[in-house]
């Protein structure tokens, strides 16, 4: 308990500054890279446990995708919502990549590379090289979605965060209390199904608080001006009422919902490798993915929503830039 307590407040130390100080953005942006790298890692490892071996070759050929997957998004994403102090939209312009950077560029450079690799060469099977993509995708899209998600604002990961440590509370609570079904007794024994959805229900009227009554807390943080959840990402002003109810109560029980199968797959995959924990590089935590996966998944539906609705109401607006919570 000692070592846990101490692992969650340096991270707390070192993430807290990360998120919240603007000009530690770009730091963000690297700190989010290295989790990248050691969860791809984790889940190689993890592979081994049922005998799958991959040389050093193809373990580098593997984090370079879940880089390349991350760069990608982030300077797909730097286009596509006009962010401009991207760490690594800058590098990408500075060497005349940034063209070149695209997801369906490495989606691509991945399949070739992958193929040619497993008929050349015995080492890999066609079950190898999809257990080689799941970890790249899985990855790559998920610390890519988080790191965007960060940028668009700093209160878009304290509401994401919000949802998955009320569901994650919630669920414990309504589990223990009124738990009677199992939910996936092969995968997480603990977990039913009273439990789940009553995390969800409470995590989502916690979402919908965030986001309908952040106008009225928001003046403080954007420089005395009262602004809008969704303040330079889409027009969600421009709802009714009962449209913005809806919208925000939908947004946050489909993150919730997502950050419950995020942990059910990370916990699937554990069971199925037989291992406890993907790593111990957190003492007392276990691995980045033991940590992160509820908000990893969580994450890339929650872009897939501001996506969508900014193709709905108003594609490419630009992001002021103008304050803590941008």
């Amino acid at each position: 308990m000692k070592k846990r307590i101490i692992t969650g407040l340096v991270l707390l130390i070192i993430l807290i500054p990360a998120v919240i100080v603007p000009c530690l953005l770009r730091v963000f942006e690297i700190i989010l890279g290295i989790l990248a790298v050691a969860a791809t890692v984790e889940i190689l490892n993890m592979y081994e446990k049922k005998g799958h071996y991959y040389s050093t070759t193809v373990r580098i050929m593997t984090v370079v995708f879940t880089i390349l997957l991350y760069f990608s998004i982030l300077n797909y994403a730097s286009e596509y919502f006009n962010i401009t102090d991207s760490l690594i939209r800058n590098l990408l312009e500075l060497t005349h990549l940034e063209l070149f950077m695209s997801p369906i560029t490495v989606f691509i450079a991945m399949f070739i590379i992958f193929m040619a690799t497993m008929t050349l060469s015995t080492e890999l099977e066609v079950s190898d090289v999809g257990r080689i993509y799941t970890a790249i995708i899985y990855v790559g899209v998920c610390a890519g979605a988080l790191t965007v998600l960060r940028h668009l604002g700093v209160r878009f990961i304290v509401y994401l965060f919000s949802i998955t440590i009320a569901t994650d509370t919630f669920a414990l609570v309504f589990g223990m209390a009124l738990g009677k079904h199992k939910m996936a007794p092969t995968i997480s024994p603990k977990k039913t199904w009273e439990g789940a959805i009553g995390g969800s229900i409470v995590a989502s009227i916690v979402g919908f608080a965030i986001i309908f009554f952040y106008q009225y807390i928001s003046a403080p943080f954007h420089g005395g001006e009262a602004v809008d959840f969704f303040q330079g990402v889409f027009e969600y002003q421009n709802f009714s009422i009962p449209g913005k109810i809806i919208f925000a109560l939908i947004l946050s029980g489909s993150i919730s919902v997502c950050s419950q199968i995020g942990d059910l797959v990370a916990s699937k995959l554990k069971r199925n490798y037989g291992i406890k924990d993907y790593s111990q590089v957190f003492p007392g935590h276990g691995g980045v993915l033991d940590r992160f996966d509820s908000a990893f998944f969580a994450s890339a539906i929650f872009i897939l929503f501001i996506i969508c609705e900014m193709k709905l109401y108003a594609p490419i607006i630009p992001i002021p830039q103008v304050s803590l919570f941008i």
